[in-house]
């Protein structure tokens, strides 16, 4: 039986990446712990729940996210560059607006984020749309040219109608802007003018410092107005009365918790915070580690989450295919803007949002999707290797070998010979263009 080529294997067989997976599992382990000491009290008194009903229903989405992350990365990722680019695109699309399908679509607190699959539960919608949005970017960048002014605006529309949907059928502003945020910085990085995005990033920067000051001393208060306008009012003023008891009450409380829990905290278990808020093991977790561990155990969570990170990056470094490395960078953006936007709610630096912080706050669709994310990037990282090691013995073997050195000259020769004629087959065509356009 002939053996298949490296290069047309499904799976890879080279070593995981310890190193990853601990980050990985330590991360994971943090956030069960936390999750039991922030909703125990909450389980018990508000749904009548277990007291472990949160911690049980969080681990089981983490098992199972554990156990894709591993699967995916034994697939060689280059599969995923074989689909066209057309497919992640639609899927996207589809499942934003699958939330307003009668039986499919699920609301709750005015908000249609999540499908409801039977015999699974719930899934929240901005998960597996975050996935889509790093393939399609992958594929689109990949098989286009960034350069041409159609691509370019092609990929602005097209998570500009992606954020605006998210917005007004989801009413989900966070993702949305994480969304386009993932796609801003792609876009950047592997956009040969970055100059242009840095004019874009200041005249952003400007127009939402001019638009809080303008909400801030122009517009009269309302209690009638947004939901939005008045979660920035409740940030710039958190101590007044009109705020501080409703729409402020959660920043203000986290802030006090920071605050009393000094540097190795009150104690694990020992939050108050936790009796006073309302979910307190999702958005606002943050502030219970500070209370419960202290500023040491918040400098652990980020110190876990940055090793993650460089764990990542070192990936995206080494890679060299293109298609490759916007897949590891939109897994990296993803995690990386989610967690500075949750730190900085938590801290009072930003607005409240919905933010989660991944792995840490309570959410299995988040953690199950987030942990296949991250068995792409494991699978690219081990291809890399395969493909380091592939070079180097092939390397060795052209030294040792002089007829095997002579038949690769051979085909680099052939191969540039085949090169050189598609070039002047291009130059041809272009040429007969342009005599009949004359």
């Amino acid at each position: 039986m002939k053996k298949k080529p490296i290069k047309n294997q499904l799976f890879l067989h080279t070593p995981l990446d310890i190193d990853l997976i601990l980050a990985v599992v330590f991360l994971n382990i943090f956030g069960l712990i936390m999750i039991y000491s922030a909703s125990y009290y909450y389980a018990v008194t508000t749904y009548h729940y277990s007291p472990t009903h949160f911690l049980m229903n969080q681990l089981k989405y983490v098992v199972a996210g554990l156990v894709l992350m591993v699967a995916v990365s034994y697939v060689r990722p280059s599969t995923l560059k074989m689909m066209p680019w057309w497919i992640p695109y639609v899927a996207m699309f589809f499942i934003l607006f699958a939330v307003r399908i009668p039986g499919l679509g699920w609301a709750s607190h005015g908000a249609y984020r999540w499908i409801k699959i039977p015999k699974l539960g719930t899934i929240q919608v901005a998960e597996p749309i975050k996935i889509c949005a790093i393939w399609f970017l992958a594929n689109y960048m990949t098989a286009r040219k960034i350069t041409e002014p159609r691509v370019h605006w092609f990929i602005y529309a097209s998570f500009a109608f992606l954020a605006l949907g998210l917005l007004f059928i989801s009413n989900n502003l966070s993702t949305a802007a994480i969304v386009f945020l993932m796609m801003y910085f792609t876009m950047m990085i592997h956009y040969p003018r970055v100059r242009r995005f840095w004019y874009l990033i200041v005249v952003g920067v400007v127009f939402v410092l001019l638009a809080i000051l303008i909400i801030d001393k122009f517009i009269p208060y309302s209690e009638t107005e947004g939901f939005r306008l008045t979660r920035v009012r409740a940030w710039l003023h958190p101590t007044n009365e009109l705020f501080s008891d409703d729409t402020a009450y959660q920043a203000t409380q986290a802030l006090y918790a920071i605050a009393s829990g000094g540097f190795f905290g009150k104690g694990l278990g020992q939050s108050l915070l936790k009796f006073k808020l309302p979910e307190p093991h999702n958005d606002y977790i943050l502030a219970i580690v500070f209370e419960e561990l202290g500023v040491f155990g918040a400098a652990l969570l980020t110190y876990l989450f940055i090793y993650l990170l460089y764990r990542i990056f070192l990936i995206y470094k080494e890679c060299k295919d293109r298609h490759q490395q916007i897949l590891v960078l939109g897994v990296f953006l993803h995690i990386a803007i989610q967690v500075l936007l949750n730190y900085a709610v938590t801290l009072g630096f930003f607005p409240t949002t919905g933010v989660t912080l991944p792995f840490i706050s309570a959410g299995g669709s988040s953690a199950f999707f987030t942990l296949g994310e991250l068995g792409v990037v494991m699978a690219v990282g081990r291809q890399t290797r395969e493909y380091r090691i592939y070079q180097e013995a092939e390397k060795e073997l052209e030294e040792e070998d002089p007829y095997y050195r002579e038949l690769k000259d051979e085909q680099r020769l052939k191969k540039k010979r085949a090169e050189h004629e598609k070039y002047l087959e291009k130059r041809e065509q272009r040429r007969k263009m342009r005599n009949r356009t004359k």
